[in-house]
């Protein structure tokens, strides 16, 4: 999303056959657009449009852009508003032309008609994040009285805050002019949309519900005082699990700040993939010999450090005692999920942090468990995770996360300041962080001081594009990410001001299978993220990878196929109503985001592809479920075969996903300086921190690390003085 101020400007009048009577001067409006009010000046003189300038627009860039930069020229052309829309964009167009329209009018001496609204309930319907948002609007006397989105599916903390903040806000001021919440910009859009078609139902003109509204938050002068026991800065999953461990532990006065008006960060739209290896939950799986194989080949490969080395000892004592005990259920143990995770990432992360991690993650599991996140037994490999230890949660997205450790960090009293900036950290004469400096909105500023130090959960920086492409300039700018916007590194900019030490900067991971365009999780027809029962095949309905290999291994081979796109083939044996991200999955076959036949072939007819390829690709995958063996890609994960239709094909491509480098941190979570030392009082969890994924995060690792590390650093802090 871009927020930008143009000015388009057409000086040069082009003569039109119709004669105008204007009244010559500047004339300004504003309409609702899709983002916010589109406000247009136009210029005229006794019989002409001299020019349309866009003086304010907050559209949405490459879409409703397109409307801002064509239609300022076709109106001059034309000489009138009746100009027609441009394609993908018509709540842009819309907007433009009605505002051009209402300084027209008042150029003519047109006076706006009064405020004349019907009496009653009325509807408006757009698509939201999570599936249609129905809306009602009740007006009396010319005032919207009330607003109520019955069955609205929107995620708890993000789209549900929209609706409740911005609703608010329509009945209080009577007006569409209303600030986006940030974090929940579709469902923002959406819903002052779907209210704009009720009063237009009403017989009403937006145009008349444009008042801005008057700022909430009031400047004063000097900055503002405030302290706490324990200050964490960041409200997604690494800071809440923070916040809620350091209550556990006695802490009185544990305060939030949160530069986003909401919480959950990046955590709350995952797909909480949780890897941990858990022997009670993994009973059930066999130990193939393709999973022999993998465990003997990784302990029997040359080390590149003696810590390598111990930690390949380590797997092998574990691996043969398993194989003494005679068991034929999956292997694994802590040590090997370090193992593989210090493998997978190329082997350039921190042994000791993924160790620590490792092996406090399965009793994270069980904390989360306690604290009321609805943890599934069955467990299977999700994408990239290269073993069966990928747990998943009974609820969309990541609010099986978050819901439990936000409402619990309520109940304990935690205290949380949203859409306050942290600028940066203060420093006492000995050198120990005991703070923090910031700023809200308006620009007040803010110094809140602490016992115990400050723990900097911000998260990474893949909606920093600066950040990213001066780390990565492989990545082009104008790729898409799976990241909330918040995610601009501020903690690692914050910390190396002060001489924090970083790692693996340039390590950041693709994800192969989000929703080409926006780059979002969302979309899929599958209930589970794991890989046991899904192929993926391009454009020519063949299969082009193993479903199962590292995530920059699969985002390489997407990147070969036409259109670097592929499609997540699955039946309806893993479907269920609503997907892990609470969208109904037979509306997203409606609006096209999701294919679904009865057939293979008419499957394959619907997306363009050939259909005897599509039933090949099949045909062969059901045959090495039951050979539990893939000769041509060497994938080693199956479960169950896809014959039970109807059948489902999901669109997919890549989008950045993770940031694997940030701020080096100890296994007991204290930000290092470049000489390895301790800063005193500074703490790190999550992505803003580096060394554990390497090069490669394994997929289902994220939540784990910054759950866990969470927990670790609110423990530091506290112990620590």
């Amino acid at each position: 999303m871009k927020s930008t101020t143009l000015a388009i400007s057409i000086s040069a009048a082009i003569c039109s056959t119709a004669a105008f009577a204007y009244t010559p001067g500047t004339y300004t409006a504003s309409i609702a657009g899709q983002n916010g009010p589109v406000t247009v000046e136009v210029q005229t003189s006794a019989d002409k449009i001299l020019s349309v300038k866009v003086l304010k627009q907050q559209e949405t860039e490459g879409i409703g852009s397109k409307a801002v930069a064509q239609l300022p020229k076709e109106i001059m052309t034309a000489q009138s508003a009746e100009v027609q829309a441009v394609a993908g964009a018509s709540v842009t167009s819309a907007a433009i032309k009605k505002a051009v329209q209402e300084c027209l009018d008042k150029a003519s001496g047109k006076q706006a008609a009064p405020v004349s609204l019907k009496n009653g309930v009325f509807e408006g319907q757009v698509y939201g994040n999570n599936g249609w948002l129905n809306v009602e609007v009740t007006i009396k006397d010319n005032k919207i009285t009330d607003i109520k989105t019955p069955g609205q599916r929107e995620t708890r903390f993000l789209g549900d805050t929209a609706i409740k903040t911005i609703g608010k806000d329509v009945i209080e001021y009577q007006t569409l002019n209303v600030d986006n919440v940030a974090g929940a910009t579709v469902t923002s859009t959406a819903f002052k949309t779907a209210i704009g078609q009720a009063i237009e139902k009403a017989d009403g003109n937006i145009a008349n519900f444009q008042k801005p509204v008057p700022e909430k938050i009031k400047k004063v002068a000097g900055s503002i005082k405030d302290h706490a026991d324990l200050i964490i800065v960041g409200a997604g999953g690494a800071g809440l699990s923070a916040a809620v461990t350091a209550k556990d532990l006695g802490v009185k006065n544990v305060l939030v700040i949160e530069k986003m008006p909401v919480v959950g960060g990046n955590t709350l739209r995952c797909a909480s993939a949780f890897n941990a290896a858990d022997p009670e939950r993994q009973k059930t799986l066999p130990m193939t010999d393709t999973l022999k194989d993998a465990v003997v080949k990784a302990i029997s490969e040359k080390p590149v450090s003696e810590e390598h080395k111990q930690l390949m000892a380590d797997v092998k004592a574990k691996y043969e005692a398993y194989l003494k005990s005679g068991s034929k259920t999956l292997f694994d143990c802590p040590e090997w999920h370090a193992l593989q995770t210090y493998n997978g990432g190329d082997k350039v992360g921190k042994i000791p942090l993924i160790r620590e991690y490792a092996n406090n993650v399965l009793d994270t599991l069980h904390w989360m468990q306690s604290k009321g996140a609805p943890v599934m037994d069955r467990v299977s490999q999700g994408a990239g995770a290269l073993w069966q230890r990928t747990h998943q949660l009974d609820a969309s997205a990541g609010l099986g996360l978050i819901s439990p450790l936000y409402d619990n960090a309520v109940k304990q009293n935690v205290r949380f300041k949203l859409g306050l900036r942290v600028n940066d950290v203060i420093i006492n004469d000995k050198g120990r962080v005991i703070g923090v400096t910031a700023t809200d909105k308006v620009g007040n500023k803010y110094e809140i001081t602490s016992k115990d130090g400050v723990i900097l959960a911000t998260g990474g920086y893949s909606q920093n594009k600066e950040m990213r492409q001066k780390s990565a300039p492989h990545l082009t700018p104008d790729m898409v990410s799976t990241n909330q916007p918040g995610a601009t590194g501020d903690g690692i900019i914050i910390a190396t001001k002060h001489g924090a030490d970083t790692t693996g900067m340039n390590y950041v991971q693709v994800y192969p299978l989000a929703t080409p365009g926006t780059g979002a999780l969302q979309g899929r027809a599958r209930k589970m993220s794991g890989l046991d029962d899904v192929i993926d095949v391009n454009k020519n309905g063949e299969r082009f990878v193993k479903e199962d290999a590292r995530r920059d291994e699969f985002v390489a081979a997407i990147k070969k196929q036409p259109d670097a796109i592929c499609y997540d083939i699955n039946d309806s044996s893993i479907v269920k109503p609503l997907n892990s991200f609470n969208e109904d999955v037979e509306t997203l076959v409606k609006i096209g985001r999701i294919y679904k036949a009865d057939t293979l072939a008419d499957l394959a007819k619907q997306l363009g592809m050939p259909a005897d390829k599509l039933e090949a690709a099949v045909a062969e995958f059901n045959k090495m479920v039951e050979a539990k063996n893939d000769p041509k890609f060497g994938r080693k994960l199956f479960d169950r075969q896809i014959i039970k239709p109807p059948f489902y094909a999901t669109p997919r491509a890549p989008s950045i996903h993770h940031t694997m480098g940030g701020l080096m941190i100890s296994p007991n979570a204290q930000v290092l300086d470049k000489n390895g030392k301790p800063i005193p009082g500074l703490f790190a969890a999550g992505e803003v921190t580096g060394g554990i994924h390497g090069s490669n995060r394994l997929g289902g690792n994220a939540t784990a690390d910054v759950l866990t590390f969470g927990r670790i650093a609110a423990k530091s802090a506290v112990s620590q003085k």
